[in-house]
């Protein structure tokens, strides 16, 4: 009885700790309430100086490329600099995301694949 009650207990120390430790990183993928902001987003990316439309910009990233987003915009940020660090790598691409969190002023994140 006394084994399994440690084992609960460490069980639950666990839980929680990796609640807490999702609370402090950027993506927040496993945090308990990662819906917490809401982000209007729009990704610009340019490639050997040709601008791709809305639609191809969703076929190269698999992932829409404007609109709303409940989560992190660094998931988003992840996502695009994954893309562009290994497919996209010899692509010569520049991307930029204008973004604005809660409503506050519109920031701007940039990826130049050089």
């Amino acid at each position: 009885m006394k084994v399994r009650f440690i084992i609960g207990i460490i069980f639950l120390l666990l839980q929680v700790g990796s609640i807490v430790y999702a609370r402090y990183i950027p993506e927040r993928f496993f945090c308990w309430a990662p819906y917490d902001s809401h982000i209007k987003f729009e990704v610009f990316t340019t490639i050997n100086g040709k601008m791709l439309t809305p639609n191809e910009a969703y076929h190269r990233y698999r992932y829409k490329t404007n609109g709303w987003e409940q989560r992190s915009i660094n998931n988003i940020f992840s996502l695009i600099s994954q893309y562009e660090s290994t497919y996209g790598k010899e692509d010569n691409a520049t991307v930029i995301v204008k973004y604005s969190t809660n409503g506050h002023k519109e920031l701007e994140w940039r990826y130049k694949n050089d």
